[in-house]
């Protein structure tokens, strides 16, 4: 009876090994971190009815970043409030994040709430190879075309 229980256990075992050992370099090699932060922009248009073509500089402060600058060139359809855009996020030290997403706004009279849904594609410095996602929440002054707001997302590098 022993020896009935003890092969399957001893096969188990041997089984739960050989795939630590597989699989945990994969995990180890792969760094996840929390970005979190605030940013503060301005952006200049240029319409051409129904788009409108926005460049966005901003600066601001955020986790495993530190400060930054953001630039963003967008491609927003006027009537459904819908855009596509490309971003570059620079770190103080010169490290960049590559961003591509969409961007979608909720329209009054004085204010636009842009909520940004962007995928990092690449980086280069110590983000080089960066994946992950990030979104960008900020509500835009439409007289002045100033923004205030947050980002937050996840920074998955190799």
């Amino acid at each position: 009876m022993k020896k009935k229980f003890l092969f399957p256990t001893i096969a188990l075992l041997l089984l739960i090994v050989l795939a630590s050992i597989t699989f945990a370099p994969l995990a180890a090699r792969e760094r996840q971190f929390h970005l979190k932060g605030s940013l503060e922009a301005s952006e200049t248009h240029d319409v051409v009815f129904p788009i409108n073509h926005i460049n966005l500089t901003g600066t601001g402060q955020a986790t495993h970043v530190g400060r930054y600058t953001y630039l963003m060139q967008a491609v927003l359809h006027i009537p459904t409030s819908t855009a596509t855009q490309s971003a570059t996020l620079t770190a103080a030290d010169g490290s960049t994040l590559i961003l591509e997403g969409t961007g979608q706004a909720v329209v009054d009279d004085h204010f636009a709430w842009v909520t940004e849904t962007l995928t990092i594609t690449d980086g280069t410095g110590r983000f080089a190879g960066a994946t992950g996602n990030v979104t960008i929440e900020r509500v835009v002054d439409r007289s002045t075309r100033l923004s205030s707001g947050t980002i937050s997302g996840t920074i998955v590098l190799p």
